[in-house]
């Protein structure tokens, strides 16, 4: 039972690691925050609750069964939509490697798109209000192909630290670059 369940849902972070290539290594591996998700799914959580509350208000007070019915199936069907959500976003890691950034999602179908190191050319993050408060953040990446479908690693949880590390990773890559000016200026500092 076990082996049949890993085969059709295997933990996101054994799908992840299923697209590595020869020895390539993780550096970080992040997913959308909760917090992110109860912010973005609020609106349709307090619907339900709403529906709810009518719904047992009026089924209290006049016994109204195709009311209730009607009610409760609205907050299934609701409530359905957000476990589907919950689950595609807890299907979804962004990673760092020592080759490219890799985005991994789907449930049972699953996709996997990623950029090579040498190809990011620009990197920058975008946090709301909430996003400060929850601590989450999006990090949008831009690459030298401007057709790629991947572009934004949304909501993650450790924002930051996953700028911080692609920053560092690019640097190491790519090379500090310094103008003929500010050579001999920055000379002295590294030593």
């Amino acid at each position: 039972m076990r082996r049949l369940r890993s085969a059709v849902l295997p933990p996101p972070d054994d799908i992840l690691r299923g697209y590595l290539i020869g020895d390539e290594q993780l550096i970080l591996v992040d997913e959308p925050s909760t917090g992110a998700f109860l912010v973005d799914a609020a609106h349709q959580i307090l619907l339900m609750v709403g529906v709810a509350l009518l719904t047992g208000y009026v089924a209290g007070r006049s016994g109204a069964n195709l009311f209730s019915v009607a009610g409760f199936l609205v907050v299934d069907v609701l409530a359905i939509m957000l476990v589907v959500r919950r689950a595609q976003a807890w299907y979804t890691r962004y990673a760092l490697t020592d080759f490219r950034v890799i985005r991994s999602w789907g449930i049972l179908s699953r996709r996997m798109a990623w950029i090579p190191w040498s190809k990011v050319t620009d990197c920058s993050v975008a946090q709301s209000l909430a996003g400060r408060v929850l601590g989450y953040a999006t990090v949008r990446i831009e690459s030298a192909n401007e057709a790629s479908g991947f572009k934004e690693i949304t909501d993650l949880r450790e924002p930051h630290r996953f700028h911080r590390l692609i920053a560092e990773i690019v640097e190491a890559k790519q090379g500090k670059t310094y103008p003929r000016w500010m050579a001999s200026a920055a000379a002295p500092l590294d030593t």
